[in-house]
């Protein structure tokens, strides 16, 4: 088989539980950096409501890729779970090719997002990806998206780029919390390999050991480390991309907030779109610019994701919004 991803990692189903609007300080501190969410122990509490969907970086990329058009497989580990088994359906429905998924029995991945105030806070569980990777060489993919994954994944993320190497896949890097805890060094041929990697300021800064903000020492830091394209989101402050020349920063595109989940996957899988049709750097940033906008305008962080003709008619409608050389 020959794909355009290869999406790597765990997928689940979420559920979304929006609490009551209340007055803002009875729940958190004025001091946004250290904002805190106060549910009284014990006790009862009603919410506006719920709503599921399916969760997780991997997913997230998978069908944001597929749905602008381009052939994708995803790769990882998921449970045996109802929740588990929904998620799989939805990722199939979708068109994702789930044939490399390797099934945990017994085990069951599950996300609990927070929303209040149009921020979300994640409680969040991932089956251990202690199996490996599950593809040979005789599949085939012109690139490979790694993400997190669960507690035990260096094998798996040894074994995945040992396959990228070899079958000659361009790598997109996202790691999440628990790799950039972990360091460069033990992943350091993840870095290395990158043709692009994805990071927000926070985890830059802690990724390099480094205490200075300016985003420009962060991106050439970044970029030292391996990858071709060092990306870097800023939450409302936009994006921001290296390619060891010239350095860009994206504005965000103003559209309604319902609520967070996804915005910087669906970034990414709109960057990735671009990229992957050779487009420009600063065309890339557009792409995933107005993706995660759109996403911001739902709930959960597929609902939201544009297809090629929505995408289109985004980028028309916020044409005046462009990315700068800085």
């Amino acid at each position: 088989m020959k794909y355009d991803m290869l999406s790597l990692g765990p997928a689940r189903m979420d559920v979304f539980v929006k609490l009551p609007d209340v007055d803002v300080e009875e729940v958190c501190s004025i001091d946004r950096k250290r904002c805190v969410i106060e549910l009284g122990f014990g006790e009862k509490i009603g919410v506006r409501g719920i709503d599921f969907g399916i969760g997780g970086n991997t997913g997230n990329n998978a069908v944001g890729l597929t749905r602008l058009g381009y052939n994708v497989a995803m790769s990882g580990n998921m449970g045996d779970s109802w929740t588990d088994r929904q998620a799989l359906e939805i990722l199939k429905n979708e068109g994702v090719d789930t044939q490399y998924i390797n099934i945990v029995p017994g085990k069951s991945g599950f996300g609990v997002i927070i929303n209040y105030q149009e921020e979300r806070t994640i409680l969040s569980y991932y089956p251990v990806a202690a199996d490996g990777f599950k593809v040979g060489d005789e599949v085939k993919s012109e690139w490979m998206y790694l993400t997190t994954a669960g507690e035990d994944f260096e094998q798996f993320y040894r074994e995945a780029v040992e396959w990228a190497v070899r079958n000659n896949a361009k790598i997109a890097f996202n790691p999440g919390s628990r790799q950039i805890k972990l360091g460069v060094e033990k992943l350091l041929p993840a870095y290395k390999n990158a043709w692009v990697l994805f990071v927000n300021r926070e985890e830059a800064a802690k990724l390099l050991g480094l205490e200075v903000t300016d985003v420009k020492a962060l991106l050439v830091g970044l970029q030292k480390l391996g990858p071709k394209i060092a990306v870097i989101t800023d939450g409302p402050a936009g994006t921001y991309a290296y390619d060891g020349q010239k350095f860009w920063h994206m504005p965000i595109v103003e559209a309604p907030v319902v609520e967070r989940t996804g915005a910087g996957d669906a970034f990414g899988s709109g960057f990735l779109g671009a990229y992957m049709q050779g487009k420009a750097l600063d065309e890339c940033l557009k792409w995933g610019t107005v993706n995660s906008a759109s996403v911001l305008g739902y709930v959960g962080s597929q609902a939201g994701l544009l297809t090629s003709d929505k995408m289109q008619e985004w980028l028309v409608k916020v044409s005046t919004v462009v990315p700068v050389e800085i």
